[in-house]
């Protein structure tokens, strides 16, 4: 007849497995947790501060920095590819306050991953989404670093006063559909920044599609259309405006820029506000 310890062995050791298991998904290796993104400017993020070794997937269009191009995609804006998450076994999620679905943001908590969701709603709160992936990815120090860095270069971008600003915008997401930003999109920072005006900014929302003939009755001095990365567009995103320029004896300046530099709420930013600001000196009415 068992005696001591010996008679309880049958019953603990599935016990143990079973907290073995548990703790498997919570009890992250020396290397830190295992990590997907689920925006783009979220991948930029956890390159900046210093945790891109955590990253298993990433989302569709994560170009930025280069590593990000080779890692596996999950999907994409409208769907994730839940069997591939799963067979990557990642801990944790990084979830775009306001732009991830929460359907799937529930879906990935049915598969006892954690998410981390990130909210970015003007550019100083860029520096502290930084520092919030770096303490939670296990790299503060490099983390605060990258934020303290950019927060310093932001210092550096001039405030335009607001009588200053004269110059209205007209941003183009899409051709067909003609597709813009509103009143809550972080573009709108920008602009006051560049002592402009988004043409848009009384839509209480952060992107609609609009008519292009309330475009022409604003009769925006700048018409900027984003390119998402390409510097040289396979067709002109601006044609439409160039005929309708000389169909209705108006005269903006049109220009294309770099989408992924301007509408991504990263360190990169900085290179597309100084763009912007760049164009709206140029335009007479600004001066």
């Amino acid at each position: 007849m068992p005696t001591g310890f010996s008679r309880f062995r049958p019953l603990l050791v599935p016990v143990l497995v079973a907290l073995l298991l548990t703790g498997a998904r919570t009890t992250y290796s020396d290397s830190g947790p295992r990590v997907i993104s689920l925006a783009p400017h979220l991948t930029e993020l956890v390159f900046a501060a210093g945790a891109g070794d955590r990253l298993v997937g990433v989302i569709a269009h994560s170009d930025w920095p280069p590593e990000a191009g080779q890692l596996p995609r999950i999907g994409d804006a409208f769907r994730l590819d839940m069997e591939r998450i799963v067979a990557l076994e990642p801990d944790l999620a990084l979830a775009w306050q306001g732009g991830t679905a929460l359907a799937a943001a529930n879906h990935l908590e049915q598969f006892s991953i954690e998410l981390v969701w990130i909210d970015i709603r003007r550019l100083d709160q860029i520096a502290d989404a930084i520092e919030q992936i770096g303490n939670r990815l296990g790299t503060p120090v490099a983390a605060r670093q990258s934020a303290s860095s950019f927060r310093d270069r932001l210092r550096l971008v001039p405030q335009a006063g607001t009588d200053e600003q004269r110059v209205t915008v007209f941003y183009q997401i899409s051709a067909r559909p003609l597709y813009t930003l509103g009143g809550r999109h972080l573009i709108n920072e920008i602009f006051e920044r560049c002592g402009a005006r988004n043409l848009f900014a009384e839509l209480d929302t952060e992107a609609a599609v609009v008519d292009r003939e309330v475009v022409l009755a604003g009769r925006p001095d700048l018409v900027l259309a984003g390119t998402e990365g390409r510097d040289n567009p396979v067709s002109d995103p601006l044609e439409h405006w160039r005929q309708a320029a000389s169909r209705h004896d108006w005269s903006p300046r049109l220009a294309t820029i770099d989408a992924t530099r301007l509408m991504r709420p990263t360190p990169r930013i900085l290179e597309g506000i100084e763009q912007v600001c760049a164009l709206t000196r140029a335009i007479p009415t600004a001066r």
